[in-house]
């Protein structure tokens, strides 16, 4: 094996040309694939279309090189703090109450990091290329979303209130996620320079991506925003490029003002004059508290990687004990699945490790920037604010910008060949490629499994909205569906037990319906499977007493306010589900009795 410098790697390939053309398609698809039958329909395809694209190409580019005996790549510090992450996620997985979630979030992190480093070595015009087609994947989910702020549904359903901030997503996904999208894809396309025969068309690029962000009402995002173009203004030396931003700044506030974000902001101002910390940060309080519960528990391991979602409600429960305090939402959603803080939520799950590896990376980031290039200081102000309000790092949407940003970074790195010799490149060569058809299985197959989910949602939903044996039979449809695959999905099974639960509430089996929430909470305690079991409970306590086994009935009875004052303590709005008026008092008056830490709704 020999190692050398180069100035520059040879000239691609058309098959390599090729890959980068089809990993640029795939990144703009990113930005825009919906599937509105999954569960997850704008996240979980995203996803699998990023990640099946990078192990593909990046993969067998990887098995290609390997084959003809020389593999070539880019390394620096960046490059090694990178590597870092997969492995103390995967070495978490022994201490992890979810071994599988820290094993599956090692394996993304990897094949992210993969595309990273392949990016890193094409050319700058493939890296301009990329970053391109990702911005225009971004630009077409925002002008999916100008049109619709102007009264035009288009994936609303007929009959809603254009003027709803709900509303107001583009094939991104809610207005976060497109904001988020719009900004991280805008230090791309700005940092490629004034220079050149694009130079007007990704003027007109930048300014779209900011009306998105601007449009989409995401506060977060306006602060990145106007930060990133804080940044691009101070490096530019021409009065006329101050004079044309300032313009477009008036038409973007106008067009703002137009949709709505004048009235958010009235809101905003009226919540803080009030100290209404709570809704003022869109109850981003709950998923805080919780992973600093998490950290105070468990302050040198963490939790696991990709475990904050499987702790979060007992966590979030514990320090609502530990404060004597009450949960302040008001609306149903109850699970926090992300922290919505990254660098809280990394060393909740990861511990001291997480932390020292953040200080690593941001050391690496500084240690590869290269003199003059703004990138860095424009991904760095896109990439704060919604990385300490958001969760950029767990959705595809972000993270394609962010490989991208990593990649130019780590292209000025030192050139590594690696000439293994025949027996060793033989072997390398098959494991790479069965890595990658492994890789590509794996996530179409939860692609597969999302949609499942979101079939078995839809048509218990449609049980649930149905009366007596119709109802009943249209639940035990969905029952017979779940059981025989319950024992093969053991990573879905909490979930699974869930709407086994669920079914058997709609078909009035209410010992069955128990038995599958304990199981579901013995899996992983969250919020729905403690809420149905209480609503479980609760019908038992009513057919017991009108039975005349008034022993029993008390007994299910004060269970069920037990789990449902547990739940409801932390989300105050699920008390409209408890249709028994009684019950629904006594929980109430439970819930009343600790102090409520702010008010409603998710940003």
């Amino acid at each position: 094996m020999t190692r050398r410098r180069e100035p520059e790697l040879p000239p691609r390939e058309p098959a390599v040309r090729r890959r980068i053309w089809l990993l640029a398609l795939a990144f703009l698809f990113v930005q825009v694939v919906v599937l509105p039958g999954a569960e997850s329909p704008f996240r979980a395809p995203k996803t699998v279309v990023a990640l099946v694209a990078i192990l593909l190409v990046a993969g067998l580019s990887v098995t290609g090189a390997l084959r003809r005996g020389r593999l070539e790549l880019r390394w620096s510090p960046l490059a090694t703090a990178l590597i870092a992450l997969p492995a103390l996620q995967a070495l978490s997985a022994l201490w992890s109450a979810s071994p599988r979630l820290a094993l599956d979030a090692a394996a993304e992190s990897t094949i992210w990091i993969l595309g990273a480093l392949f990016v890193a070595t094409v050319s700058q015009r493939e890296r301009l290329r990329l970053g391109d087609a990702t911005a225009i994947g971004a630009a077409l989910s925002g002008a999916v979303l100008l049109i619709q702020a102007a009264g035009r549904l288009l994936i609303a359903s007929a009959g809603t209130d254009a003027t709803d901030r709900s509303l107001l997503s583009g094939l991104t996904g809610n207005p976060a996620d497109l904001a988020m999208a719009a900004v991280l894809a805008l230090p791309l396309v700005l940092a490629a320079g004034e220079d050149g025969p694009r130079r007007w068309p990704r003027r007109g690029l930048a300014l779209l991506l900011s009306a998105a962000a601007v449009v989409s009402q995401t506060l977060t995002g306006i602060v990145a925003l106007a930060l990133v173009w804080a940044v691009w203004l101070l490096r530019q030396r021409s009065r006329r490029l101050w004079l044309a931003a300032g313009a477009a700044a008036v038409v973007l506030i106008v067009v703002g003002l137009t949709t709505g974000l004048g009235d958010r902001f009235e809101r905003q101002a009226t919540r803080l004059r009030h100290g209404d910390w709570y809704f003022l940060l869109s109850a981003r309080y709950d998923g805080w508290t919780a992973a600093a519960e998490m950290i105070r528990n468990h302050p040198v391991a963490g939790v696991g990687a990709d475990g904050f979602t499987h702790a979060y409600y007992p966590s979030r429960v514990a320090w609502l004990d530990r404060h004597g305090a009450g949960g302040g939402r008001a609306e149903l959603a109850t699970h926090f699945r992300f922290a919505h803080c990254d660098p809280l939520q990394a060393t909740a799950e990861l511990g001291i490790a997480g932390v020292v590896w953040m200080i690593a990376l941001v050391a690496a980031l500084l240690a590869v920037r290269r003199r003059g290039d703004p990138l860095l200081p424009l991904a760095a102000a896109a990439v704060v604010p919604f990385s300490l309000l958001h969760f950029p790092t767990h959705l595809a949407v972000g993270l394609t910008p962010i490989v991208l940003v990593l990649g130019n970074l780590m292209s000025n790195g030192r050139q590594v060949v690696l000439e293994p010799g025949p027996l060793v490149r033989r072997a390398s060569a098959l494991a790479a490629a069965v890595l990658v058809a492994i890789g590509c299985y794996w996530q179409l197959q939860r692609l597969m499994l999302n949609l499942w989910r979101g079939g078995l949602s839809h048509a218990l939903e449609v049980a649930e909205s149905l009366d007596g044996e119709a109802r009943a039979r249209q639940a035990a449809m969905v029952e017979a569906q779940i059981l025989p695959r319950l024992p093969a999905l053991a990573g879905a099974q909490p979930w699974l037990w869930r709407m086994v639960g669920r079914a058997r509430v709609a078909r009035g089996e209410m010992v069955g319906a128990e038995q599958a929430f304990r199981s579901a909470m013995t899996l992983w305690p969250h919020e729905e499977a403690e809420f149905g079991l209480g609503i479980a409970l609760a019908a038992q306590h009513r057919e017991l007493g009108n039975g005349g086994l008034e022993l029993d009935s008390r007994n299910r009875r004060g269970e069920a306010v037990v789990h449902l004052a547990r739940v409801c303590r932390t989300n105050p709005a699920l008390l409209d589900l408890i249709d028994d008026d009684e019950l629904r008092r006594a929980v109430a008056e439970i819930v009343d009795g600790a102090a409520p830490t702010g008010g409603p709704a998710v940003d």
